[in-house]
């Protein structure tokens, strides 16, 4: 009778252990669901912001129609105005900038080769003007007048037209100056009424040797030199055409064969 009462006794305590658990649970589900029509809309907005994934607090605010995305101040939103949780939509961040930094900004162009031709008297041709080009660079560093060094940094054809200048041609600097779409897409060069070459351009000012890392063009501006022998527009045959890079160096075009174009 010992044994079955020890029995009796152990048996009961896993089934008084599950009832307790099931009446707790019974007892929390009040709250779970409580009602929330006395709660001050502060606090539903409080807890739709640290708990945006419950949907109970959600479905409070909207059926309130708080804004509680901004914070928890309780504000009410005007009517037909959508109700996004915190987590969700777009926020727009007011930025206030310098007025001389914002004109920098702006003032940037988004295309390297942008330029301003209305300052230069752009000629106006009956025909284009085809010419082969080759381009030598200039040293100052030793030479206030300039070195000309006797080799070619770029060369090929140039048409020289109402609309533009056209390239069709190859750099000789090395790495990223063999692709010739730099000389094709990335100038933007108009022929002056005095025969200057003007506008902006990607230039390659240094060697590239096989197996060094590649340099990135620099993008300047070409403008008429005091030393140049300028291209005549009505009777072209050849211009020599300087172009200052920087206080070391610089470039000299030579224009050739130059003669009107009928495609």
């Amino acid at each position: 009778m010992i044994q079955l009462s020890l029995i009796y006794q152990y048996c009961r305590v896993p089934a008084m252990l599950s009832v307790s658990i099931l009446v707790a649970s019974l007892l929390a589900l009040p709250v779970l669901a409580a009602d929330m029509s006395g709660w001050s809309d502060k606090s539903v907005c409080r807890l739709v912001t640290e708990k945006a994934d419950n949907a109970d607090y959600l479905a409070e605010a909207q059926r309130r129609g708080l804004d509680c995305g901004a914070g928890t101040s309780g504000k009410k939103q005007q009517s037909g105005q959508k109700v996004l949780p915190k987590n969700q939509g777009i926020v727009f961040y007011p930025l206030n900038l310098d007025p001389q930094v914002k004109k920098q900004l702006l003032s940037k162009p988004i295309n390297k080769t942008e330029f301003d031709f209305g300052s230069y008297e752009l000629a106006t041709l009956a025909q284009p003007i085809a010419c082969q080009f080759n381009l030598r660079r200039v040293e100052y560093e030793n030479d206030v007048e300039g070195r000309l060094e006797n080799w070619d940094m770029a060369r090929g054809q140039m048409l020289l037209t109402n609309a533009g200048v056209k390239i069709e041609g190859y750099w000789r600097m090395g790495g990223l100056s063999l692709d010739p779409n730099y000389l094709k897409h990335e100038v933007n060069l108009g022929l002056t009424k005095v025969g200057h070459l003007v506008g902006k351009m990607a230039y390659f000012r240094l060697n590239v040797s096989e197996g060094e890392v590649p340099e990135q063009p620099d993008y300047i501006e070409l403008k008429p030199h005091k030393r140049s022998k300028p291209l005549d527009i009505n009777n072209p045959k050849q211009a020599v055409l300087w172009t200052d890079v920087d206080d070391y160096m610089g470039g000299v075009w030579q224009l050739t064969r130059c003669k009107e174009y009928n495609p």
